[in-house]
């Protein structure tokens, strides 16, 4: 064996044991969500389920917003030069206490006004204080100490985080429903947030293990990340404007089984998500040497991450007769709804192999347009089909849009690489800023 081939061999195992170990901690923490899922579904009842998945639906949106996309800079800038890791590490502290505060004070105004948790006033401020900041400020403390490690490529490290926090979660759904028989979101909120608290303390000491932070605003980095956060509010938007207008128009069983569906649909996504952010400091990496390299390695990735795809939605389609023994048979609209819904997974893989190349290329206003664009008509769309056609035209409508983005993500990702090799077959108003972006 050459000396070629054998730095080829050892750099493909080591590929292989990060993803392995990435797909293992990210698989363990979709079985351990799974199970907590399945707990709360049984002892709260469809119509708490519902009241806390409602609840979840616009924290969601809050948590893309917090920090302003900065983490993602965090990766980018340190895969591409590991040295500038305390000047982000600040500016994602400073932007995550800033916007974190704001989303807060906000939601406290707002939830207890639309979806109060109790009849009691102060049972409902302090359970909606305890879920934002749960699901807000803590979970992007643990995001953050995950990305830190992925921005490093100690990716061990990273898993070990994940599957811990998995674990105590899971723990607190079996304790507080199996030993203190928990029926309220009020009093899931403060198991949620011990478990949450916990798993945050410990990934704030290993953010410091990794260095000192410097608090600045790297200013440059701050319009990129407000890019890349609108791309996943927008999306949040497209993804909960389903569940937020069934709530209202359809009874808590469908709510509560959809639910369910959807979040098993996410949780398959798992094992793609576990080779993306595997291969994205690779892109931040490759991306110094033009988009050309980018795009040869997100073609590569694209055969994988397709056959990822189709394989994680046949599980959720094997599995799926089983799910009203694990949730209850209550929810006698979630075999139907998770078996029409599980393949949705595969066209949202293809277009996610060609956002990370675009994101890693810093052609994150490439990669806005597209996305926001299409989840603010996807958001009306799928409401319409929520208020008019219930679950079916959800559905339908998810399965139209995942489709098109796909094309569209491919489409700019081709027509990027064609703008820079060959300008003169490009418009000057479509080559200028990509050559700028790939300076």
């Amino acid at each position: 064996m050459g000396l070629r081939s054998r730095h080829e061999f050892r750099q493909f195992a080591r590929h292989l044991g990060s993803y392995v170990g990435s797909s293992g901690a990210l698989l363990a923490s979709s079985v351990t969500m799974l199970l907590t899922f399945a707990l709360l579904a049984r002892h709260l009842g469809h119509e708490q389920f519902a009241l806390n998945a409602t609840i979840t639906a616009l924290t969601n949106l809050g948590i893309q917003v917090c920090g302003l996309g900065s983490q993602e800079s965090l990766v980018r800038r340190v895969a591409q030069e590991p040295g500038f890791y305390p000047d982000m590490l600040g500016h994602v502290h400073i932007l995550n206490l800033v916007s974190g505060a704001v989303l807060v004070i906000a939601g406290m105004i707002a939830i207890p006004l639309m979806f109060p948790v109790s009849d009691h006033l102060l049972t409902t401020l302090v359970a909606t204080a305890l879920i934002l900041f749960t699901n807000i400020i803590l979970l992007k403390i643990i995001w953050l100490a995950t990305n830190s490690y992925i921005a490093h490529s100690r990716f061990s490290v990273a898993n070990r985080i994940e599957f811990l926090f998995a674990v105590l979660r899971m723990a607190a759904a079996v304790v507080s429903c199996l030993v203190f028989n928990i029926t309220t979101v009020a009093e899931w909120a403060v198991w949620n947030f011990g478990a949450h608290a916990v798993v945050a303390v410990i990934a704030l000491i290993a953010i410091r293990r990794l260095g000192r932070l410097k608090f600045r605003i790297v200013r440059e980095e701050v319009p990129i990340g407000i890019m890349f956060a609108s791309q996943f509010f927008f999306k949040a938007g497209r993804s909960n404007a389903d569940i937020l207008v069934l709530s209202a128009v359809a009874g808590s069983e469908i709510v509560g089984s959809y639910s369910i569906a959807r979040r098993l649909t996410e949780a398959s996504y798992m094992a793609v998500e576990a080779l993306n952010r595997i291969v994205y400091p690779s892109y931040a990496a490759a991306a110094l040497s033009g988009i050309g390299a980018v795009l040869g390695r997100a073609k590569q990735m694209l055969v994988l991450t397709t056959g990822i795809g189709i394989c994680s939605g046949l599980f959720v389609w094997i599995i799926t007769p089983w799910l009203p023994v694990l949730f209850g048979h209550e929810y006698v609209s979630l075999t139907w709804m998770t078996h029409a819904l599980c393949w949705a997974v595969i066209p949202i893989a293809i277009s996610a192999t060609a956002f990370e190349a675009l994101g890693a290329s810093s052609l994150q206003n490439v990669r806005a347009r597209i996305l926001n664009v299409s989840n603010i008509v996807g958001a009306g769309l799928v409401a319409l089909a929520a208020y008019y056609a219930s679950v079916s035209g959800v559905i339908a409508t998810t399965y139209m849009l995942e489709i098109v983005i796909a094309i569209l993500a491919w489409r700019a990702l081709l027509t990027a690489q064609n703008a820079i090799e060959h300008p003169e077959r490009s418009s000057e108003t479509e080559a200028e800023p990509v050559k700028q972006r790939t300076a």
